[in-house]
């Protein structure tokens, strides 16, 4: 029993690891996509602000960060798991 106890733990932190580099691949790709294509050649009359931020490191930086560190929040708080310990079952 202890041997299945030890293959659950391992493959449930399997998942937890997948699902936090996913998260965090899918943010640094947005990072790097959407300011590569809005953040160069941009003449400094076509730039506009949002929250005081120019457009491009507003939406291709800022908002990736934020949504990645709520995620992140998010399942640490609701998803992860912790596992009992064996002096506490026996």
């Amino acid at each position: 029993m202890n041997d299945q106890a030890e293959v659950n733990s391992l493959r449930q932190s399997r998942r937890e690891l997948l699902f936090i580099l996913l998260t965090w691949l899918g943010c640094g790709l947005w990072v790097i996509v959407y300011c590569g294509l809005n953040g160069y050649d941009l003449a400094p009359e076509n730039i506009s602000t949002t929250f005081g931020f120019p457009d491009w490191v507003f939406w291709g930086i800022a908002t990736p960060w934020m949504v990645a560190n709520a995620v992140t929040f998010w399942f640490c708080l609701c998803v992860l798991k912790n596992e009992e310990d064996e002096e506490s079952i026996e």
